[in-house]
């Protein structure tokens, strides 16, 4: 096992390429219409003349309201307008011109996910088929479609939000990648084996609180799920909004199936990308107590200079490795009496 650290630490101006901001203002009101509207509408403007193209120092991209009247611990409602400025925000991470809605996760610092993204892509063979777990809106899948001519990419993802900005982004991928590309709005801890069955690589990219139990312990029995597949016929799983690219095809189409692979098999590599420590570290120690995991490489990243936080890019190998298989065999033999 290796393990490497990567420092971002870098000045804003380096950290990011794009330098500018996209605000979302979280209201609590219904909708637009409501009576309080009118001070959402002044703060925003307020924003926009500090910030704007008209000031010195343009910082602010565009302005976006978000109503939520809900008292728990999800930020983002369902209703989302666009204020001010620019609909489409654009970033250029791992290769490609990336899409970002307010609404679809991305990373803060995006020359540290870059560098992630650019470690990542070395694990991952030319040609693989890979499945895209906790996929957000496709970043890590579509980068690998291009820069590794993956045979194909399944991106999975259980925010509905993330769709658009994944569209955008295929849009603009270059004209030479000819993966078969598909977005899937479905939870990733329902049925996990349907998503892992055909693909060479797994990767996950999973909140703080870690997998979801469901799929670690489908990984932690990933053999036996393979002899099963084995001897079962192909099953098609019907969807109700498969978004599917197809291969040397402009634009994503609405399909009734799921493509799926004429490989029965599950992965062999599985790349874990983890913002929680604790919950990495149970993860981890899951996987590798059930023997069919080993850690091949671990590397971490300072995504937040200043803080004690650190992003972890993990490499999992089927089998037990090298270095058990050698301290195994070196075991001295007992002399009989």
């Amino acid at each position: 096992m290796a393990i490497t650290t990567h420092d971002t630490s870098l000045p804003i101006p380096e950290r990011y390429k794009n330098g500018k901001v996209q605000v979302s203002l979280v209201w609590n009101s219904r909708s637009e219409n409501s009576a309080n509207t009118g001070k959402l509408n002044a703060l925003a403007n307020f924003l926009w003349g500090n910030g704007g193209p008209k000031r010195k120092v343009h910082l602010i991209h565009s302005v976006w309201a978000n109503f939520q009247t809900s008292s728990n611990n999800i930020i983002f409602g369902n209703r989302w307008r666009h204020l001010l400025g620019e609909r489409d925000f654009w970033e250029h991470i791992g290769g490609i011109d990336v899409s970002l809605a307010p609404s679809s996760f991305g990373q803060a610092n995006t020359r540290a996910f870059d560098s992630l993204l650019r470690k990542l892509q070395k694990y991952v063979p030319q040609g693989a088929s890979v499945v895209d777990l906790y996929a957000g809106a496709g970043v890590i899948g579509l980068s690998l479609a291009f820069s590794r001519k993956c045979r194909s990419v399944k991106c999975v993802e259980v925010n509905k939000e993330s769709r658009q900005s994944f569209e955008k982004t295929v849009e603009r991928l270059p004209t030479n990648v000819e993966s078969n590309i598909s977005w899937h709005h479905a939870d990733a801890s329902i049925e996990p084996t349907s998503w892992l069955l055909g693909s060479d690589v797994v990767v996950v990219d999973p909140p703080r609180k870690g997998l979801d139990p469901s799929l670690v312990k489908e990984l932690r029995h990933v053999s036996a799920m393979e002899r099963r597949a084995s001897k079962r016929p192909e099953k098609v799983k019907d969807e109700k909004r498969p978004w599917v690219l197809r291969a040397r095809e402009a634009a994503i189409q609405i399909e009734s199936t799921t493509v799926r692979e004429e490989s029965q098999s599950l992965p062999q590599t599985l790349i874990y990308i983890s913002c929680g420590w604790e919950s990495f570290k149970e993860d981890c120690s899951s996987l590798l107590a059930s023997k069919e995991w080993h850690l091949h490489k671990a590397h971490g990243f300072n995504f937040f200079p200043g803080t004690q936080s650190i992003e972890i890019l993990a490499v999992f190998k089927r089998g037990r490795g090298e270095s058990t298989k050698k301290k195994k065999s070196g075991k001295k033999q007992k002399r009989p009496h």
